[in-house]
């Protein structure tokens, strides 16, 4: 990896350190039942844990009615105090199954300040053989290092889980975007977790808070508990309680519904004004209507997988490609790493590298198993630099040799996982590795709600009617669209609408050496100053084995032919990580592929919506006398035009996770990240920054 890929310092980075997770400590009673040391509380009921759940939560909150009666696509989203073993989750999903619409989306939301170490979760959940199917499915997917954030897990028949790692307050609260018509999406609560006397610090005046900022009107909730901190706290936010009959010994519980004497003025009126505690630069006005035809210009891994995400949720999806086929462009590479950019600091770059890493390796095996070779990968520590940095991770995520994420390896070990000699110690990370790119695109975007049209060029975009128009070449008719997506790299700037995001093109050539004896040996792909993925016929079967390797990273280069001397320069790189292999691949003429990256001045994606550029520097214009001032007024937005591109170099690890933040955007459904992280992939945030600087925009 080359040293212009390292990210400045964001202006605002403020987030938990992960390092502070831990993990629950528990005991264990004969019977298997789980105990929480640090409270002294029981995980659920002695009688029946799975008879509670059903009695307190699903049937309080009416959930078997209100989810036959959904209609379809529609999206249903319960909160949770205390994910605990996962019990309450898994009950819902099995009762969603059982009567929600197959189109419809459950989103479960969760917040857990110490969650459960994978085996412990596997041992608890052992007690419930009735939800073995469940089950396995979440500990198959649950997060192996549980960082302080939002970790979002997508499950079959249209259920996410949202897993907040932190304290309850202030977890929920990190998904408020102060915009009440986002905010407000919780139908249900599951109020949950340890006995308000065995832990009243998370049953504090900021929870309720923060339950009434995401409850949907009429939003209903359950708990196992009268007592009088939960009572009053309910109350005083808005909502209506009843009590009646608990579970087993339990004498009475509590149930109710949100019910706020005066709803807020902006919910009535459409009015703006409304408190933020920062300038609500990012806010686009919150869909009257939900689009339904959805056109996305560019079929490379951008657009394949926010096609993916936006046709799962009901959406039909047009995909215009200029190339022949899908990853004509950066994605068309015979082999591609799964890697990611991990920092030994809190902060955004260094959160959505991780959050979007393990997102990435749970999606390609559920979504296209074929493509994806997660047999491991080794990042090498080629200099001193680099190897204080890896020990300063290392120390900062608490990575040692049982992490599940990434170990620090010696060279010894380095060359027993690899099956060749290497001379550098590094990260192992188990469950990453290498994709065949082109086969991605295809797969992810082969479903009955997608429609493609390659060898297709889009001249131009208007929106215009209540419609984008989109004009295409060789056709006298525009094809027209409730909402557009462009996915178009550095070709965002032929688009008027989109001409001044700051997207900077990086050449890059991979060169492509058939396997010898020597290099066939292998196994795994390895990075550092360069990268080589193992051997591999990609796609064509008939070809004989061949290595990926490279790539070059030349800034503001926008050919795309293909250079000896960059043969020569990646044969080199090759040589400082492999000296045998530069040996072997130094005889036969190399081939190769050359093509355009498109990154960000901040080396993050940007995913979301784009402001009318004209509106947003009349509305803010006062910040360039004074960057740090408050200006609670929003901007206008284009109308449903949204971009997913700057993905640089590490396009497959960023775009699943990237395009469930797009997802979520037009959707209007729960974020799969922070509001912190929202801002930082934000496509607007470089002018507000420039805004500040006193720049041009």
């Amino acid at each position: 990896m080359s040293d212009q890929e390292r990210p400045d310092k964001l202006p605002d980075e403020k987030p938990e350190d992960p390092s502070s997770v831990r993990h629950a400590q528990l005991e264990w009673r004969d019977n298997g039942q789980p105990v929480s040391s640090a409270f002294d509380d029981i995980y659920f009921s002695t009688a029946s844990g799975l008879e509670e759940t059903r009695h307190v939560f699903l049937a309080q909150n009416h959930l078997p009615e209100r989810w036959a009666a959904l209609t379809e696509n529609a999206v249903f989203s319960i909160g949770e105090t205390g994910f605990g073993t996962g019990l309450n989750f898994l009950a819902a999903w099995q009762l969603w199954k059982r009567t929600a619409p197959t189109s419809a989306h459950l989103h479960f939301v969760s917040v857990e300040k110490y969650p459960l170490h994978p085996k412990d979760l596997a041992r608890a959940l052992a007690m419930w053989p009735e939800l073995e199917a469940f089950s396995a499915q979440l500990i198959a997917n649950y997060p192996g290092y549980l960082a302080h954030g939002v970790h979002r897990i997508n499950f079959p028949g249209n259920v996410h889980l949202t897993l907040v790692i932190g304290e309850a307050s202030a977890g929920f609260k990190s998904l408020a975007l102060e915009d009440p018509q986002r905010d407000r999406q919780i139908d249900a609560w599951f109020l949950d977790g340890f006995a308000p006397s065995k832990n009243p610090d998370m049953w504090s005046e900021a929870l309720f808070r923060a339950i009434a900022t995401l409850s949907a009107p009429a939003a209903t909730f359950a708990t196992f508990t009268c007592a009088g901190i939960v009572k009053r706290g309910l109350k005083s936010v808005g909502f209506v309680l009843e009590k009646v009959p608990g579970f087993g010994r339990k004498r009475e519980m509590l149930r109710g519904r949100f019910a706020p004497e005066q709803e807020d003025k902006e919910i009535q009126e459409g009015a703006e004004e409304q408190h933020y505690s920062s300038t609500p630069w990012h806010l686009p006005p919150a869909p009257v209507q939900k689009p339904n035809a959805i056109a996305i210009i560019g079929a490379g891994i951008a657009g394949a997988a926010a096609a993916q995400a936006l046709a799962a949720r009901g959406f039909q999806v047009t995909v215009f490609e200029e190339g022949a086929l899908a990853g004509s462009g950066a994605s068309g590479n015979d082999q591609g790493i799964l890697y990611a950019k991990l920092s030994p600091k809190p902060g955004p770059n260094g959160d959505f590298n991780l959050q979007a890493l393990q997102f990435a390796q749970r999606f390609y095996p559920n979504r296209c198993p074929q493509a994806a070779h997660f047999d491991g990968l080794l990042q090498l520590a080629q200099s001193d630099k680099e190897r204080q940095l890896q020990q300063q991770i290392c120390q900062h995520l608490k990575l040692d040799a049982h992490s599940p994420l990434a170990r620090p390896v010696t060279a010894e070990e380095a060359t027993e996982l690899a099956g060749v000699t290497v001379g550098f110690p590094g990260l192992y990370f188990p469950k990453a590795g290498w994709l065949q790119p082109r086969q991605v695109c295809n797969s992810l975007l082969q479903h009955d709600n997608i429609h493609l049209q390659f060898s297709t060029r889009v001249r131009k975009a208007q929106y215009q009617n209540d419609q984008w128009q989109l004009h295409v070449q060789g056709q006298e008719k525009p094809q027209c669209f409730d909402a557009l997506i462009l996915c178009t790299a550095n070709f965002n700037r032929q688009f008027p609408q989109t001409a001044p995001l700051p997207l900077q093109p990086i050449r890059g050539q991979v060169s492509f050496a058939k396997a010898t004896r020597t290099t066939e040996k292998l196994k795994i792909a390895l990075c550092g100053k360069g990268y080589i993925a193992p051997a591999s016929s990609a796609l064509d079967t008939q070809k004989a084995p061949q290595h990926s390797f490279g790539a070059t990273f030349k800034l503001k280069q926008t050919e795309t032919d293909i250079r000896e001397e960059e043969h020569r320069e990646n044969l080199q790189t090759l040589g400082t990580l492999l000296p045998e292999f530069e040996k072997e691949f130094a005889g036969p003429p190399l081939e190769g592929r050359a093509a355009l990256r498109a990154a960000t001045l901040d080396y993050l994606p940007m995913a979301g919506p784009v402001a009318q550029w004209d509106a947003l520097e009349s509305t803010y214009s006062a910040l360039r006398k004074n960057r740090k001032q408050r200006i609670a007024r929003r901007t206008p937005y284009q109308h449903n035009l949204y971009v997913l591109a700057g993905l640089g170099s590490r396009g497959f690890t960023y775009a699943p996770l990237a395009a469930e933040v797009l997802a979520a955007w037009i959707n209007n459904e729960v974020m799969p990240v922070s509001e912190d992280l929202v801002k930082a992939l934000h496509p607007m945030r470089f002018a507000i920054r420039a805004l500040g600087k006193n720049k041009p925009i």
